[in-house]
């Protein structure tokens, strides 16, 4: 019985060793892993800081067209209606008359359509 109960005692401190040292290797690994992992959040963080500055620059630029080309528009629009009132100044100083019985039909025009 006593042999017995040696072989049992002997199995479960074999196991036990199996265990731990099983432990110790999977400890090692989780570790190495770990440090694998933090690595790649260090090379991710720092890649999406790399993409978040591109991205800056390039909406910056774009910034930067959309308000050239607003003040272009803004020029080319003020002077078409500089023309244009140019126009309308050189027209009535030709025509006076004529502008006048236009701007009087316009009125009368106007004012029927606001009683209606």
């Amino acid at each position: 019985m006593v042999e017995m109960k040696d072989k049992a005692k002997s199995g479960i401190d074999c196991a036990a060793d199996s265990a731990k040292s099983a432990v110790d290797k999977s400890s090692g690994l989780v570790d190495k892993v770990i440090d694998r992992a933090s690595g790649l959040v260090d090379k991710v963080q720092h890649e999406a800081g790399v993409v978040a500055d591109k991205v800056g620059d390039y909406a910056h630029q774009a910034k930067d067209k959309v308000e050239h080309a607003a003040e272009d528009t803004y020029e080319k629009v003020g002077d078409k209606l500089g023309t244009l009132s140019h126009d309308v100044t050189d027209l009535v100083k030709k025509y006076p008359i004529q502008a006048l019985l236009i701007g009087f039909g316009a009125g009368m025009l106007l004012g029927r359509v606001s009683r209606a």
